[in-house]
């Protein structure tokens, strides 16, 4: 069941230091990336897979991006924007759950981005929480807020985790056809190639005694 947790004196207390200790990490790990900053993966044939708001996961063939620092991060920036990459660069890019941390006003301008990033024939790889499934939620669930706000809004534990977008097949469908790609369609994470990791795309959420599948998993090509 999915609680949100009163405050006490000592939750605010461990909550203090445990955000004091998260600062002196990402000091710790901004002056590691300083001196010592990742080097691309080099992989078969030389292909190149971009993770876009990776976090803390780290697969050894994707050069990672994020507006967070972690030991991990070749690039710490916000994926928008990719003026680190030239016209035509990979053969892949994937965000999982990103998408819907950007403005509905700014979704074609930072797909677009995306595109052009992406070789000839490149694959846009995308995982965003399921409008329809949220909803599936909220009406099996006694139309209970407290189940679907954190996948509706995000947990908002930090400032970069709240959201701005909602997605169903048919809207991301248009909006990646208005943008100029095609053979649109759902994928797998159970089965996809370059995917050795658990994400948000095949993740489940507990409610009571039931799990809930939580997102859309979409594809598409340059």
């Amino acid at each position: 069941m999915i609680q949100i947790p009163t405050p006490t004196k000592m939750n605010r207390i461990v909550i203090f230091i445990r955000r004091i200790l998260n600062h002196l990490k990402l000091l710790y790990y901004r002056i590691r990336y300083f001196f010592f900053k990742p080097r691309y993966p080099i992989n078969l044939n030389s292909k190149v897979y971009i993770h876009l708001g990776c976090g803390d996961i780290n697969s050894h063939e994707f050069i990672n991006v994020d507006s967070r620092v972690f030991p991990h991060i070749h690039h710490i920036h916000n994926v928008e924007y990719l003026p680190m990459f030239k016209n035509d660069f990979a053969d892949l890019i994937y965000a999982s759950h990103v998408l819907e941390h950007i403005s509905m006003l700014k979704l074609k301008e930072v797909l677009n981005e995306w595109k052009r990033v992406l070789k000839p024939k490149g694959i846009l790889r995308l995982s965003v929480p399921d409008f329809e499934r949220i909803i599936d939620i909220y009406n099996s669930n006694n139309k209970n807020i407290e189940y679907i706000w954190m996948p509706l809004l995000g947990s908002q534990e930090y400032k970069e985790n709240s959201h701005f977008s909602v997605f169903n097949f048919l809207f991301i469908k248009n909006l990646l056809n208005e943008v100029g790609f095609s053979e649109i369609r759902s994928w797998d994470p159970t089965t996809t190639n370059h995917h050795d990791f658990e994400d948000w795309a095949s993740k489940y959420i507990q409610i009571i005694d039931k799990s809930y599948p939580i997102s859309l998993n979409v594809e598409a090509l340059k």
